[in-house]
């Protein structure tokens, strides 16, 4: 299944066979309101063959699946992610998961995240940052979804939590 999900299928600018995708794309923040499909032009226009828009909440998630339907109506260059911030760990509750877990299911998603740890700021407790994230990398291992993890001033802890997924994982960023 992996790489395939998101690989590009048409030749990549200038007659390049490497395909550039981006993988963090954050259209949903509203500085881009206004201006988001010029930046997905620039993007196309600059070589980039897919672009996949970063969740980082169960509301910001469902935006970047609704922009993948509207700004890119072939569904061969706009995809996202769902997932919920290490920040916002302190909100999850077993709605948050169930809401996330259907929209993971989703053709548009294919990616689990963005979600981490980041003991940097501590916004959400560690314990609970911890809880989150082992129940997006055991979803990622039922749905057979990549990863695309945060991390900051948390590594050692997160390869700690990794090592009983990474065998189970198809793939992380």
């Amino acid at each position: 299944m992996w790489p395939p999900l998101w690989y590009a299928r048409q030749p990549a600018a200038g007659g390049s066979t490497m395909q550039l995708i981006d993988i963090g794309v954050n259209l949903t923040n509203a500085s881009f309101a206004s201006q988001r499909q010029a930046v997905l032009d620039r993007a196309y226009a600059a070589g980039v063959a897919q672009l996949v828009v970063t969740g980082t909440s169960v509301e910001g998630s469902e935006q970047a699946l609704q922009l993948c339907h509207e700004l890119d109506e072939s569904a061969q260059r706009l995809f996202c992610t769902a997932g919920i911030h290490p920040h916002s760990a302190s909100g999850w509750t077993g709605d948050t998961e169930q809401q996330l877990h259907a929209l993971l299911k989703e053709n548009r998603v294919r990616a689990v995240g963005e979600c981490g740890l980041d003991f940097n700021r501590d916004f959400s407790p560690r314990p609970q940052q911890e809880k989150v994230l082992e129940a997006h990398l055991a979803m990622a291992v039922e749905l057979h979804l990549p990863v695309f993890l945060h991390e900051r001033d948390a590594n050692q802890r997160l390869l700690e939590i990794l090592r009983d997924y990474r065998d189970r994982l198809p793939a992380a960023v």
